[in-house]
């Protein structure tokens, strides 16, 4: 039988709650949503830099006439050097390019505090 992590109290496996402590065993899925953005080649690359940088985005589709031309998960270990050659793909299919669709999938926003 497993034990809980806060308190060390023996719990039973499909367990939520310790019975004991009442921590929460069982972590939710994020909630995760989808949005669309229209843009031209020329702008892809600026828009995809952008999206990287913002905390919340998961992952970035691009697609050009309902087909998948690239998918990029990012992660929070995804910086830097391990995203240039991605960047480098994505500014050369800007160059190929005339309009395309980038999907963006978000995880939930963060709360922010009311001080």
């Amino acid at each position: 039988m497993p034990y809980c992590p806060a308190c060390g109290t023996q719990i039973r496996e499909t367990a939520t709650y310790c019975p004991q402590c009442g921590k929460k065993l069982v972590a939710e899925k994020p909630k995760v949503w989808t949005e669309e953005l229209e843009t031209t080649g020329h702008q892809l690359l600026g828009k995809v830099e952008e999206l990287i940088n913002e905390a919340n985005v998961r992952r970035i589709v691009i697609k050009q006439e309902g087909r998948t031309l690239i998918e990029i998960p990012l992660a929070w270990a995804a910086v830097g050097a391990v995203l240039a050659p991605v960047l480098a793909a994505v500014g050369a299919l800007a160059a190929l390019v005339t309009n395309c669709t980038i999907t963006i999938e978000r995880s939930e926003q963060p709360a922010q505090s009311g001080t």
